[in-house]
């Protein structure tokens, strides 16, 4: 008499109960990949976020110090504009007063009365020849 080892073909196929335990094997198997490959999929995006956040912080602060950089260049500038105005200011003042200095000495120092000025005879001479008096200009020897 001889045993079988092996089941037999018909059996395996009609057994539901192992084809149930063969499926639910693979699927276990496939939860167990999947699970390892969410896992990975979670590392990276936990370094993925720690990167992110450090790179924000990063930005956060050169935000914070272009800020303080702006505030520093607006009173500075501020304080420019204000100097610039008290020295237009003095400036317009010693203007000012130059010009009242001197509209002062004018009224105070009279001007000496300039004579009538007689203009050279030939520019006479040739005026009324041009009005047509005929007058011949004389020949300078």
């Amino acid at each position: 008499m001889t045993i079988k080892n092996e089941p037999a073909k018909a059996d395996l196929e009609f057994d539901p109960l192992a084809e149930k335990i063969r499926d639910s094997i693979r699927g276990v198997e496939g939860l167990r990949a999947e699970n390892r490959r969410l896992t990975d999929h979670i590392k990276s995006l936990e370094a993925a976020k720690l990167q992110f956040e450090s790179e924000i912080q990063c930005l956060k602060l050169t935000l914070e110090q272009e800020r303080t950089e702006r505030r520093h260049y607006h009173s500075l500038a501020n304080e420019i504009i204000t100097r610039l105005d008290v020295v237009g200011r003095t400036i317009n003042d010693a203007v000012k007063q130059a010009e009242d200095e001197t509209y002062r000495k004018r009224r105070e120092i009279p001007r000496p009365e300039l004579p009538d000025i007689k203009g050279p005879g030939f520019l006479e001479k040739v005026e009324a020849r041009m009005a047509g008096n005929g007058e011949k200009p004389k020949a300078v020897a």
